[in-house]
């Protein structure tokens, strides 16, 4: 039986109580990788330094560092070019959104970018914004906030140029596109007839920027600088050209050699004057502010060359992100490469395997860790020992044709390590640290499993390769049996399938190419003998039919959390509706094509899209045994500020109300699992007002509760 405490507070202890604990605000968390910065701008006193997904800024002052938050609804993560105009900060996005940007409001536009359509570049000329694209030039006016026009037709009628990049001199507009320059004269013509548009061709190669110095604008390629009467400006550089800026009033280069990168300047006596990097640095751009040269590229972030100081964010995770996996309370994220992170309790830990590529599972042991590989079979961490066909009594194998011993999943279950071996005649194989067994799960189609889920008793469900025939197969480890589950036996809606998952009922979800189904057991024997698969229902309509499910995953309350193409939906299956969603337009996800969920013990929602990898902090924690960590934050709350309570340390089930002072009930639930985030509204979509609210957490046959009282001011 669960012992309940009772006790009520004082308004002096509601301002004491530890078991307020701090109140984190953060509901959504970017884990983006900020390390490599490809892009330099500075804006009031802050150098802002753009990833290909992602930024930071550095506040030039305090030299303090800020990550980009949530709290500002940009339009995305993938800014492509930043500017300045009338007091706003300008965010050109690669999907054609523009976000003008003052203070804490946001204002967006939507180019309508073409399908294939990519935008390169932007810059300002007075009140408008031209954007570079591969379909032309589009116009915004950024004092009102529209777009304006597009340039689709330069210096031809019949066919669309790719434009890299402009620039502005002397009252015309210059394009590049390719090795030629198109210009256009603001005062004398109309730039969207294309009989406007004359054309130079200097170049040998593509054209990369443009600069202006000794009021004349040269552009350039990585071997060549050209004014646009033609006249060449020879730098003597040994090596190609990266990028030359005209700053401080000296002429600032920046080339490659040999696989290394130099900055020098051409000094007033056009001496070629090297500026010393530290080795190695790999500069994508610089910038001169604050009387001093700023540098930022991969592997660095940000680094002040004058005060030799790198700048980085901390709490990152690998970049390029393809793949996220839970284990043991741990959240990782591989890359496809050497290198993995690992993410609990809010922080990330990275790490490189030596001799050890193309990472794509891991499993813990009770004092044992091992990874698998797309590639070089398995890595025993601890000993630092990689397990291969040459390992003695191995199982594995190599792929056929290939070098590659594929590892495609591995999992620890009774004290063995399973490991999926793919391409293998006998692809499913355990591990004792002695002992080596393979098992037969079926001929030709079989020998491509991708995924191992354990039903934490006898049977593995394993996902077979879509692309090889697909379906499931099961395997009980107990009896050594196997069973394969298809649409030719009825079992399967799809034999394309992406996720299997065991929820707490012991009912194994499927999400496939064409949707969801389930099932009501989930050993082999029992799913053997059932006629067929389950198809869940709102009462009117079978849902999640016929839509892309890439993944299924079951928070602490036996919610259904699935991604697709189309967003994340939340499904309540004990009341068979959805309770929640989360797309691009509801939410901050970057990107509606959600490749993978995982999630933390704390109730932290890890979505993995193909834009990048974003966390949803639901509090809903594991269950407690009683209610001795209850928590409730924040507590005072400022209905003016504040959106959210969390209700934490709760147990597996709960029966809450909560009422005002005089009674009156605004909140009610049955909820199981170990925390929730209540908005602060009533029964009628309504939020509450300021006063004083009563927390009761009652037993199940509701003869004892816990109480506890909200100050709402």
């Amino acid at each position: 039986m669960i012992f309940f405490r009772i006790f009520i507070l004082s308004f002096l202890f509601i301002y004491s109580n530890p078991l307020i604990g701090s109140y984190k605000r953060d509901i959504w968390r970017y884990h983006l990788n900020l390390k490599d910065i490809k892009k330099l701008f500075y804006y009031e006193n802050k150098l802002y330094c753009f990833a290909d997904r992602g930024f930071f800024n550095l506040n030039l002052e305090s030299r303090n560092i800020v990550k980009n938050s949530v709290d500002l609804n940009l339009s995305g993560v993938d800014i492509i070019e930043s500017l300045k105009y009338n007091n706003h900060l300008i965010f050109i996005y690669s999907s054609g959104y523009v976000d003008f940007i003052k203070g804490n409001q946001v204002y967006s536009i939507n180019l309508d970018l073409k399908a294939n359509a990519t935008i390169n570049s932007a810059n300002k000329n007075g009140s408008n914004i031209f954007i570079s694209t591969t379909e032309g030039v589009y116009v915004v006016d950024a004092e009102n906030k529209i777009l304006m026009e597009k340039y689709e037709y330069i210096h031809n009628s019949k066919k669309k140029i790719s434009v890299s990049f402009l620039d502005f001199f002397e009252n015309k507009i210059y394009v590049a596109s390719g090795k030629n320059i198109y210009f256009s004269n603001f005062n004398s013509s109309n730039s969207l007839d294309y009989r406007s548009w004359d054309e130079l061709s200097f170049f040998n190669d593509s054209i990369i920027g443009s600069f202006k110095i000794e009021n004349q604008i040269y552009f350039y390629d990585s071997n060549s600088i050209f004014s646009i009467t033609g006249n060449n400006m020879d730098l003597k550089i040994d090596g190609d050209i990266l990028s030359l800026k005209f700053l401080n009033n000296l002429l600032h280069i920046l080339y490659k050699k040999d696989q290394s990168i130099f900055l020098s300047v051409q000094d007033k006596n056009s001496n070629i004057v090297d500026l010393k990097l530290p080795q190695g640095l790999q500069v994508n751009d610089f910038n001169f502010y604050d009387d001093n040269i700023w540098l930022v590229g991969n592997g660095f972030s940000l680094y002040n060359l004058n005060e030799q100081i790198f700048y980085s964010p901390e709490n990152y995770p690998v970049k390029s992100i393809n793949k996220i996996y839970a284990d043991n309370g741990f959240v990782y994220a591989f890359s496809n490469t050497n290198k993995f992170s690992k993410y609990k309790e809010g922080q990330w830990e990275s790490e490189s395997l030596v001799n050890f590529n193309s990472i794509s599972s891991v499993a813990l042991g009770k004092n044992d860790k091992y990874f698998g590989s797309f590639s070089e079979g398995v890595l025993d961490y601890n000993n630092q020992i990689i397990i291969d066909e040459n390992y003695p009594e191995s199982k594995l194998k190599r792929l056929e044709n290939s070098s590659k011993i594929v590892i495609s999943d591995l999992d620890y279950v009774n004290e063995k390590l399973w490991i999926l071996n793919y391409g293998s005649d006998t692809p499913l194989i355990s591990w004792d640290n002695i002992n080596w067994e393979s098992y037969n799960i079926g001929s030709g189609f079989y020998h491509y499993p991708q995924e191992l889920i354990f039903n934490n008793l006898e049977t593995f469900w394993i996902i077979n390769d879509k692309n090889k025939f697909g379906g499931i197969t099961l395997f009980d480890i107990n009896i050594k049996a196997k069973y394969h589950l298809s649409v030719s036996n009825n079992k399967l809606k799809s034999n394309n399938i992406n996720s299997v998952t065991v929820d707490k009922n012991n009912y194994v979800w499927v999400g496939s190419d064409q949707g969801v189904f389930y099932y009501n057991y989930s050993s082999l024997d029992d799913v053997k003998q059932i006629g067929s698969y389950l198809t869940p229902n709102d009462g009117n309509k079978n849902i999640f039919q016929n839509i892309m499910i890439n993944d299924i995953l079951i928070d602490n309350s036996n919610n259904k959390w699935i991604g697709t193409d189309q967003g994340i939906f939340i499904f309540d299956s004990n009341k068979n509706k959805i309770i929640n969603s989360f797309n691009k337009d509801n939410s901050p996800i970057p990107s509606d094509n959600i490749i993978s969920l995982k999630t933390t013990e704390s109730g932290e929602i890890f979505i993995l899209t193909d834009y990048g990898l974003i966390s949803y902090n639901t509090y809903n924690e594991m269950p407690k045994p009683n209610y001795s960590d209850l928590k409730i934050y924040p507590n005072p709350i400022t209905i003016s500020n504040d959106q959210s309570i969390i209700i934490s340390g709760l147990v597996d089930k709960n029966i809450i109300h909560i009422t005002n002072q005089s009674g009156r009930l605004v909140f009610s639930d049955v909820y199981h699992g170990g925390g929730l985030v209540w908005d602060l509204k009533d029964s009628d979509k309504i939020k509450i007002s300021p006063g004083i609210y009563l927390v009761f957490i009652l037993s199940e046959d509701g003869s004892r509760e816990l109480i506890e009282k909200i100050l709402v001011i």
